[in-house]
């Protein structure tokens, strides 16, 4: 069985077969009969607002949804059809999915539903800042990775040490490119009416090409609404080039938020992994710069396949499936003596409940509402993660998956639960 890898980012969901782009198509749907997905309802999304829906990843949710239609009912209907439409890209692979660093526990189970009622085999829902951390062979004890979608900026730190371990993901904005295109979407139409005594806003089809053009699909480096945009209507062709102050004037408030969001989580000297989406916030870098002691790492488009084609072999390895990757060991700590200690001396075995022993692999199979134990599928570590219950592991609160290790105890609502090993 093959691998298809699947990056979940609204703003290009991007899908590859070994080291083939499959495609790469935008989280938007049209609610027409049928509905559409992907760049066809993209394609049309200025030319019927109304029945344009690019919310669903973002608010990735069973609740009601406006305009729903029998077919779509919510959002999670609108990311099944996706999702189905992606499978038959890949009919015959196994799916290892980066999942969006603001899912939670409850999303991520909503995505293996929905998943497995689409018939794809889910080898592994793995957390890119993770992943892409793995490559970076950093040797700063802060790590973050921040990355854009259509709705917002995210921030993941990841904890250094022997493993990488996701450590939490912040929203450091709550807008991403579909604010910032609107803004210069106002500023080149303001443009042309002074030029021209035109504006594309008032006729859809220009107002399709604006929106378009000013995504920039062929020039993932290039600043966002960087570059020539040419309209066409009634035979006319209509130029505008924005300056650099309206790129910025766009992002003016979304930068500082973003820089305000590093600082705070860096806690000291820092890396932060710059997707190549995020590096094209207009201004960004220049202000990241400005930060002491910040080293910045400016990944490619490439970045991320590069980290999974390294990690392929170790999944395929393994039998297992609908693993949760939030940690993998680190390259640039990993020694072979730290690397037995983690496959050996630090395995669970079992869990003690009220003075009896049960094998912690039949015991994960009871809890999964009230919280959750799960197989690291590279480490071969066990993971907690919060459920409905409120958990405290070894005195301290839990609100993101944690690895275990022989000796843990937590406190799950009012019952204790102690990790071992039996040798």
């Amino acid at each position: 069985m093959t691998l298809a890898f699947l990056e979940l980012n609204d703003l290009e969901l991007r899908l590859w077969q070994g080291d083939h782009l499959v495609v790469s198509e935008p989280g938007w749907a049209l609610l027409t009969e049928p509905p559409k997905v992907g760049q066809q309802a993209l394609d049309e999304a200025r030319l019927q607002p109304r029945l344009a829906n690019c919310q669903f990843w973002q608010a990735f949710s069973t609740d009601p949804m406006p305009g729903a239609t029998p077919v779509a009912r919510h959002h999670a209907d609108l990311a099944y059809l996706q999702l189905t439409a992606l499978k038959h890209l890949a009919p015959s692979s196994d799916f290892v999915i980066g999942v969006p660093g603001h899912f939670e526990r409850a999303d991520l189970s909503l995505l293996l539903g929905l998943t497995d009622a689409a018939s794809i085999p889910v080898k592994a829902l793995i957390d890119p800042g993770v992943l892409l951390a793995s490559k970076a062979l950093s040797t700063t004890p802060n790590l973050l990775y921040l990355d854009v979608g259509l709705h917002a900026v995210t921030l993941t730190t990841v904890r250094q040490g022997a493993q990488l371990q996701r450590s939490r993901c912040l929203m450091a904005h709550n807008a991403g490119y579909l604010n910032l295109i609107d803004r210069l979407a106002n500023y080149a139409a303001s443009a042309l009416v002074r030029k021209s005594r035109f504006d594309p806003l008032q006729h859809a089809s220009t107002e399709q090409q604006l929106f378009q053009q000013l995504l920039q699909p062929n020039q993932p480096l290039a600043s966002l609404g960087q570059g020539l945009i040419s309209l066409h209507h009634e035979g006319v062709q209509y130029d505008v080039q924005l300056p650099e102050t309206d790129l910025r004037a766009a992002a003016a408030e979304l930068v500082p938020d973003v820089v305000k969001a590093i600082q705070a989580a860096s806690n000291g000297p820092a890396e932060v992994l710059l997707s190549h989406r995020a590096q094209r916030l207009p201004g960004l870098i220049d202000s990241l710069s400005l930060i002491p002691g910040l080293v910045t790492q400016r990944l490619t488009s490439a970045s991320l396949l590069e980290a999974f084609t390294a990690l392929a072999p170790e999944l395929t390895a393994n039998s297992t499936h609908n693993q949760l990757i939030y940690s993998l060991a680190n390259p640039a700590q990993a020694t072979a003596t730290a690397t037995e200690q983690l496959s050996t001396g630090h395995s669970i075995t079992h869990i003690v409940q009220q003075g009896i022993a049960v094998e912690i692999k039949a015991f994960s199979e009871t809890t999964a509402d009230d919280f959750g134990l799960i197989l690291d599928a590279v480490t071969g570590q066990w993971q907690l993660a919060p459920g409905n219950l409120s958990i405290a592991l070894n005195g301290q609160s839990v609100t993101e998956p944690c690895l275990l290790k022989a000796g843990d105890a937590i406190l799950a609502g009012n019952q204790t639960f102690l990790f071992i090993q039996v040798r």
